[in-house]
């Protein structure tokens, strides 16, 4: 439905759908939620990374398990720094594309692991409706 309004009415992008269906206000609204998203998004991404690479209190990272504890596993050098860096936004499609990568291959590994332990007894199998049993 979005792209037959936007074709009919021949806009180019989101905000100028949004601008003809509700006026400019809305557009501007929209616009701004979709910085917030991008922007808690963009944090929830970081924090993660960090902790994955960098590690934490609580646990440590990969960096760490690997090369040791050095000046690089620091968080904001280790996530930021190569950001930084970029002349242009076209720069980092290739890390986009891997980081995606990685995502699937990282959901294929828990798949994998959770499904060898259902298999060897280890864990027992996922409910597939809530438990109403009361205890006694």
């Amino acid at each position: 439905m979005l792209i037959r309004f936007a074709i009919s009415c021949k806009a180019r992008s989101y905000g100028e759908v949004v601008q003809i269906a509700m006026r400019r206000t809305t557009r501007v609204l929209s616009e701004i939620c979709i910085i917030v998203n991008n922007a808690g998004v963009l944090i929830v991404y970081l924090i993660i990374m960090g902790d994955v690479m960098s590690g934490s209190v609580r646990h440590i990272g990969v960096f760490d398990k690997w090369l040791g504890h050095v000046f690089w596993d620091h968080r904001k050098l280790l996530v930021l720094a190569p950001l930084c860096v970029l002349d242009r936004i076209d720069s980092s499609s290739m890390t986009s594309a891997t980081s995606v990568a990685l995502a699937v291959v990282f959901v294929v590994v828990c798949f994998a692991v959770a499904f060898i332990k259902l298999i060897e007894g280890k864990i027992e199998a996922p409910r597939m409706s809530p438990d109403f049993t009361f205890p006694d």
